[in-house]
């Protein structure tokens, strides 16, 4: 968990990588394709994924790499781009990222402690175990939109108009994924009830939906307090 908090400058390496396909490749690739052609764009993809997948790829953490199928796939669609010339292999690309991500967060509640967890109890290491439910279901969840994300690319990419495709991964995927996170923040506030006085909106939630009026929010404020005391700090 460390290597997640602070990442080597391989590991950083890793994440621009991943962060390029991601962001960059739907803004730049038409400029890309009208510059190079699909053919050459695609055999210098072809050379930048396999050092990327056999240089900066074993960098990551062990329970953050990406698997073997998520390697060959991403060299299946760049090789399959430079052989036929068809630049839906290259559409393609932020759906493989996508989709990678969605195996990554199940993979992680499949094999045992899941990606949030990780993160919580990196961040908070006196974070109290009944936490780790919530973590699970939430990695799950985002897994399933990353999942959800990977296959209306898809389907844009092969079925829909390119001007689709690409206001879709240039800006609505991200507005869909920050649309969940500002849900899931709800969520974990409405679960736990764990507020903070100098926070406008967790007064405003503090307000409306009290603490002491769950189990949950009982129990997660008793755990803040004891903690705090044991620390030496104020219990509030």
């Amino acid at each position: 968990m460390a290597d997640l908090l602070h990442p080597s400058p391989r590991q950083l390496a890793a994440g621009a990588a991943l962060l390029a396909l991601a962001f960059v490749w739907p803004l730049a690739s038409d400029w890309l394709v009208a510059a190079f052609g699909v053919r050459w764009l695609a055999v210098g993809l072809v050379v930048v994924s396999a050092l990327s997948l056999a240089v900066v790829g074993r960098a990551l953490p062990r329970g953050v790499a990406l698997g073997g199928v998520d390697s060959l796939a991403l060299l299946g669609l760049v090789c399959a781009a430079a052989l036929t010339g068809e630049r839906v292999f290259l559409l393609l690309l932020p759906a493989w990222v996508q989709l990678a991500l969605a195996r990554l967060f199940w993979r992680s509640v499949r094999d045992g402690e899941s990606i949030f967890e990780r993160v919580a109890f990196g961040i908070q290491p006196y974070a109290p175990d009944f936490i780790r439910p919530y973590c699970r279901k939430s990695t799950a969840l985002w897994g399933a939109l990353f999942a959800l994300n990977a296959a209306v690319i898809a389907a844009l990419a092969v079925l829909g108009p390119h001007a689709w495709w690409s206001a879709f991964t240039g800006w609505l995927v991200w507005l869909v994924m920050a649309a969940l996170a500002g849900v899931d923040w709800v969520a974990r506030k409405l679960y736990f009830r764990i507020y903070f006085e100098h926070r406008p909106l967790d007064r405003l939630l503090k307000r409306w939906f009290p603490s002491e009026n769950t189990q949950m929010g009982r129990r997660a404020n008793e755990h803040r307090r004891e903690m705090r005391l044991a620390l030496g700090l104020p219990p509030s």
